[in-house]
């Protein structure tokens, strides 16, 4: 099992390697073409960073983004759950987005993912965002955290 460092994940080199494998997945084309134009934020314990879509691409990474910044929604976890999620093999529940979801929302169970947000944008944009959300993992275990 990959043990992700907590100084390499969320870095800039971190992003950086993520937007190269969404750029380059041959899933993600399919998925996202043409259609995936959704800005999402993902909170990663006190780090926001807002990612920019464009046709299934990641244009642009943002840390921190201000008021002037538009998503149309978002996931928000703390750092461990987070790091649990991009493993090579996650725990139960915090392999997938709608699992994770489902135990912070309905069930009221604490280290999960939880999105916000347009709920109408999400589920839209499910299949291109699961995805992109999923390219997290492949972007940590082939070059991330260890």
């Amino acid at each position: 099992m990959i043990h992700v460092s907590t100084t390499e994940f969320a870095s800039h080199g971190w992003w950086e390697r993520y937007k190269e494998t969404v750029n380059d997945d041959p899933e993600m084309q399919v998925r996202g073409h043409d259609k995936f134009d959704t800005n999402f934020y993902v909170d990663i314990g006190d780090e926001r960073f807002l990612i920019e879509m464009n046709d299934g691409h990641v244009d642009d990474v943002v840390p921190d983004p201000a008021l002037n910044n538009r998503w149309e929604f978002g996931v928000e976890g703390d750092r461990e759950t987070w790091e649990e999620f991009v493993a090579e093999t996650p725990p139960a529940f915090n392999h997938e987005i709608i699992a994770s979801n489902y135990r912070a929302a309905v069930r009221n169970e604490d280290n999960r993912l939880e999105l916000t947000g347009d709920n109408k944008k999400i589920f839209q944009n499910l299949r291109a965002f699961q995805r992109a959300l999923d390219l997290m993992r492949e972007a940590n275990v082939n070059g991330g955290g260890s």
